[in-house]
């Protein structure tokens, strides 16, 4: 079984490597979406497909707000939060080693939610993210 640790993971979002500040991401790559086309008459729901890719993801991030490479820095700029353009980005659940899985396309950034609490460190909790378009799953 090949089990793996989710301790390398690799993200990058408008050519921002923000791979040293996630803590988690979690990944939706949904198939096409299914149309009812049942007739009356039909003994059973019938379903054609839309042909459209529908995919998101969400990422927590420990905050830092250094300018140049900070997720706050790069997530609140034009390319982040005020984009007027779907930036790139690039994921690897397991690092960016040679042969293992590689996710990139465009996406949109949808909230830039903050968590501050008494006795805790700054986080950018479920950060979300929504693909556009179709993305390229394939290997590094």
């Amino acid at each position: 079984m090949g089990l793996k640790s989710g301790k390398n993971v690799h993200l990058t979002v408008c050519g921002q490597d923000l791979s040293a500040y996630v803590t988690k991401l979690t990944m939706s790559l949904k198939g096409k979406a299914l149309v009812d086309v049942t007739a009356m008459g039909d003994a059973g729901h019938t379903w054609a497909s839309d042909e459209l890719e529908d995919g998101n993801f969400s990422v927590d991030f420990l905050y830092d707000d250094t300018a140049t490479t900070g997720p706050w820095a790069a997530l609140n700029s034009a390319t982040g939060r005020t984009a007027t353009a779907a930036g790139t980005f690039t994921i690897g659940p397991q690092g960016t080693t040679g042969g293992y899985p590689k996710i990139h396309g465009t996406c949109w950034l949808e909230d830039l939610p903050t968590e501050a609490a008494v006795g805790d460190m700054i986080k950018l909790s479920g950060v979300p993210f929504k693909i556009d378009g179709a993305c390229s799953v394939s290997t590094f």
